[in-house]
């Protein structure tokens, strides 16, 4: 594209029309963002050969008759001289394209468009289509020099090949006040650490449109993969409807930490936008010392009285309608109105016990537990040095109203550069 840019337009009879400015691809349709075909070019006329002056007009692509890097020649003289006006669904190859970050998502990396591949579309005849996404620095600097050094430039690179434009994720917001589909299908097939890597490597708009494309369980998986400085700043940028429905999906311990961050006004009207039950989860975590053991715990565990059967837990579990991804210990309690802590029972022991015992009977009633007001770092040694994947919390009066996972110890106790590196279980 970058070598077209400034060629002649000819006319049918030959004659001079102008200068090629750039070229419309249409972004609109399904199936458009794979290979955007060509719907015209833009022509500069009115001016002098050297693109002194004039104006942009555009000319339809069944109108072109022949495009190289050193002239356009078209197929008629009859021109709408009207100033081109570009329309929703409208990409510009050049104006729109070159110099932008994009994902090369087979390389699983943001990259820079340096220039881009024009190719007959195969299933159009006499059709173009945007092919492929240049990201060589050879393209960047043959594009910078005078057009006589352009080629030799190329030669002294090593011209790798260009990323396809099917592996190619564009960024709507990219181009503001025009209306492009763009809907990151390859995007949302990537593991969420793997997007949540990339989104660190864009800016916070682009970050947005990312998780504003994704279901909500995805988009809160890839939000707890984020780097805590970002995870506030992504989420303010993104429409409140849609930053609810993510929080909604989201640990409650980590969204906690997340709206602890933001401003005050912020937080309440992202909080006032999520479903009641997660909002009071949320509300509540967010009264803690974020350096206490309140600060540190979550309330997604699982609880029952005492005084049920084997079978009554098990049944009430299965009528659960989210339960927590891992599941070490089913916690019993006095009643579901007064939930002081009697013990906990492995999962194993659970599914091993007879229906009709009650969960009293097979549950552990020598537990440890840490209160609300203990320090993080001491809850998180505790945890630690009794080989425990969950620690439960408990109020002045011993009521249950929190678990601190191991994931969550780890936070406390590991260095930050280490955190990367640990599997998912365990972030």
């Amino acid at each position: 594209m970058s070598r077209a840019i400034g060629a002649p337009v000819w006319g049918r009879a030959n004659e001079y029309i102008g200068r090629l400015a750039d070229a419309v691809a249409r972004v609109e349709h399904p199936g458009d963002e794979r290979f955007p075909p060509l719907t015209g070019i833009v022509v500069r006329v009115g001016g002098t050969r050297w693109g002194a002056g004039g104006h942009n007009v555009f000319v339809r692509w069944d109108a072109v008759k022949e495009l190289t890097p050193d002239a356009v020649r078209l197929s008629s003289s009859r021109l709408d001289l009207r100033p081109f006006e570009r329309r929703d669904g409208e990409l510009l190859v050049a104006g729109d394209v070159l110099d932008k970050q994009v994902v090369d998502v087979g390389g699983r990396r943001v990259v820079r468009v340096n220039d881009v591949e024009l190719a007959p579309d195969p299933r159009r005849a006499g059709g173009w289509r945007v092919a492929a996404a240049d990201v060589d620095t050879g393209s960047f600097i043959a594009r910078v020099v005078p057009k006589t050094f352009a080629e030799p430039v190329r030669r002294r690179f090593p011209n790798r090949p260009a990323i396809p434009w099917d592996q190619v994720e564009f960024f709507a917001s990219d181009v503001p006040g025009v209306k492009l589909r763009v809907d990151h299908s390859n995007l949302a097939r990537m593991h969420p650490a793997d997007i949540a890597e990339l989104i660190a490597d864009l800016g916070y708009r682009q970050g947005e449109e990312v998780l504003a494309a994704l279901d909500e369980p995805t988009a809160a998986d890839v939000m707890e993969n984020l780097p805590s400085e970002l995870q506030g700043a992504v989420l303010t940028a993104m429409d409140e409807e849609k930053a609810a429905d993510i929080l909604d999906e989201m640990e409650p311990d980590v969204a906690a930490d997340i709206l602890a961050e933001l401003p005050e006004e912020e937080a309440q009207d992202l909080l006032e936008a999520m479903e009641p039950e997660e909002a009071a989860d949320v509300s509540e975590l967010m009264k803690h010392a974020p350096d206490t053991a309140g600060g540190l715990m979550t309330t997604d565990f699982l609880a029952v009285p005492a005084t049920l059967t084997v079978a009554e837990a098990i049944e009430r579990l299965r009528g659960e309608e989210a339960l927590p991804s891992i599941i070490p210990y089913l916690y019993a309690v006095e009643s579901d109105d007064a939930p002081t802590l009697l013990g906990m029972v492995r999962l194993r022991d659970l599914l091993l016990a007879r229906p009709e015992q009650r969960i009293g009977e097979v549950m552990n009633a020598e537990v440890l537990s840490v209160p609300v007001d203990e320090e993080a770092e001491e809850a998180a040694e505790q945890l630690a040095h009794y080989d425990l994947v969950e620690l439960p919390v408990v109020d002045a009066e011993g009521r249950l109203v929190g678990v601190i996972t191991v994931d969550d110890a780890l936070d406390v106790l590991l260095p930050d550069e280490w955190k990367p590196r640990l599997p998912r279980m365990f972030r």
